[in-house]
């Protein structure tokens, strides 16, 4: 696609983090499979290619490995989705050591190596936790430096929000089974994503003069097994078609510097702009 095409075209590209799902201990293995395969229903039936990243830690109980939480991880790829690389256990970059935080990074990869193999896929992406690349320039430089030489594509986003916020109160709405609040917890999770689309196409164009191919962060959670339809609804209302990770990033606005050395997680977008 040319750059004259992407500046007519609307594109997003969907990545869930904190895979297999967040909170995954509160839920039963069955409510677990019954939202996992929810989720990646709607997303086929959208045709939206998404991106899920992986935290191993979450499969394991008691120090064993949990084959049904592990099968969730398996469904995401028979239903020919792709997988990344969040790190293991989801350390703050800002606040572990460099070895510490690769060493997570590393045993993240035998098992998800394993399953990608076995669909005839590899691992491409690494997804930094909070979306922190490093608060000093020789932590990020070093970072980036790795994952270049382990041939790693770093996953940037483009629509950051706070939707686990809405999450976590949609998680303790649904324990009231009373309806009315449930939806009206969904249905303000919805406005308010297409206030943040709006808020983040409107930075795109104050920097580049034209929308960037957009990377939509959001998590593998409850809230999303049951309001996918309507977020991708909301994106098509807005003109969006649904393209992969790997179609985004040809996008040549993915290659702008970015000299963002400070502790918060932000949108590329906005990582750009203080940059520039």
């Amino acid at each position: 696609i040319t750059s004259c095409a992407y500046a007519q075209q609307k594109m997003v590209a969907v990545t869930i983090d904190d895979l297999p799902f967040v909170r995954i201990g509160s839920f039963s293995n069955s409510i677990l499979n019954g939202r996992t395969a929810m989720l990646l229903d709607t997303l086929k039936k959208y045709h939206a290619p998404a991106t899920g990243f992986v935290n191993l830690s979450k499969v394991y109980k008691d120090d064993k490995l949990d084959s049904t939480r592990f099968n969730l991880l398996r469904l995401w790829l028979t239903k020919g989705f792709d997988l990344g690389n969040h790190t293991f256990s989801h350390p703050d970059y800002n606040y572990v050591s460099y070895k510490d935080y690769i060493e997570d990074i590393e045993k993240n990869e035998p098992l998800l190596n394993k399953i990608l193999k076995e669909n005839n896929k590899s691992m491409v992406y690494f997804r930094h936790p909070y979306l922190h690349r490093g608060n000093n320039k020789a932590k990020a430089d070093s970072l980036s430096e790795y994952l270049q030489n382990r041939h790693y594509i770093e996953a940037p986003v483009t629509i950051d929000n706070a939707e686990w916020i809405f999450a976590a109160a949609y998680d303790s709405v649904l324990k009231t089974n009373n309806n009315n609040v449930i939806s009206a917890v969904g249905e303000q999770y919805i406005s308010y994503m297409e206030a943040k689309l709006h808020y983040y196409e409107g930075q795109s164009q104050k920097l580049f003069g034209r929308n960037i191919s957009q990377i939509l962060l959001i998590h593998a959670n409850s809230l999303n097994s049951d309001y996918m339809g309507k977020l991708l609804t909301m994106f098509v209302r807005n003109g969006y078609s649904f393209v992969s990770l790997q179609t985004a990033l040809k996008d040549e606005l993915y290659k702008t510097e970015d000299h963002f050395y400070r502790n918060g997680g932000i949108s590329w977008l906005d990582r750009w702009a203080i940059t520039q």
